[in-house]
């Protein structure tokens, strides 16, 4: 569920890691195997888990604790319920190009998420926790974008401005928490194009990891509509994100 933020974000760490029953470790690990069989280029890196959420008066207050990215797919492919589920915290910039086209990446077909359609962001890792154990998600967003479309946040003569718009809270069997930038990228999408694909070939060239195979530009005066004439598997927030800000 895709919601917009009115109060600030506190995302705290917890210095236990998740703990799950000895029977639901070994079918991850047994389903983990088959993931890595069809697919070598899987890593099992570390995943936040919120284990709390605590709207307050001021803010939105988050625990999170430390998992693996194979409880995180076995939750999302073949699902957890309770406090065994892993509720994966991760987040996510919706970038808005001067001609009004929203960024979306394809994703590579090397990924967990083969031709799947999101936009850019990822899961945290120990280098966005901070000594205090508080998390800088906005340096987490930062670094993605950057590895992911070679985009400065922080250059005003690149994206003009960004703030924390929205969050995505869990629903049914999508276990998320995804707190979202919107920004506004100094460019027209046919300059961030031609940008993005001179970058590809420099990450190609040099054997680093291409994640978006393409980008796609979704007008935003049209949203629903382009989006549902692409056939690639999309992420469930992608449409209701989408949507929410193309009617603010």
């Amino acid at each position: 569920m895709e919601i917009k933020l009115h109060k600030q974000l506190e995302i705290i760490r917890d210095k236990k890691d998740v703990e799950l029953p000895k029977d639901i470790v070994e079918k991850i690990e047994i389903f983990w195997q088959k993931q890595v069989e069809e697919n070598p280029h899987l890593f099992n890196g570390e995943v936040w888990s919120v284990t709390k959420f605590e709207e307050l008066e001021n803010r939105l207050r988050l625990i999170i604790q430390k998992t693996n990215y194979a409880h995180y797919l076995y939750d999302e492919r073949v699902g957890l319920e309770g406090n065994l589920a892993c509720y994966n915290l991760n987040g996510g910039i919706l970038l808005e190009t001067i001609d009004k086209k929203y960024i979306v990446g394809e994703m590579n077909a090397t990924t967990s998420y083969p031709k799947g359609l999101q936009i850019p962001g990822g899961n945290l890792d120990q280098n966005d926790i901070k000594e205090d154990g508080t998390v800088d998600l906005i340096g987490n967003i930062a670094r993605e974008l950057q590895e992911e479309l070679n985009l400065d946040l922080f250059d005003r003569s690149i994206i003009e401005s960004y703030k924390m718009q929205y969050i995505e809270l869990p629903e049914g069997r999508r276990h998320s928490y995804s707190p979202k930038l919107k920004g506004f990228l100094k460019m027209t999408s046919e300059e961030m194009k031609d940008y993005y694909e001179k970058y590809k070939m420099y990450l190609k060239e040099n054997n680093q990891e291409v994640e978006f195979v393409k980008l796609h530009f979704i007008d935003k005066e049209n949203v629903l509509k382009e989006l549902d004439s692409l056939d690639n598997p999309k992420r469930p927030y992608l449409r209701s994100l989408l949507y929410m800000d193309s009617n603010i």
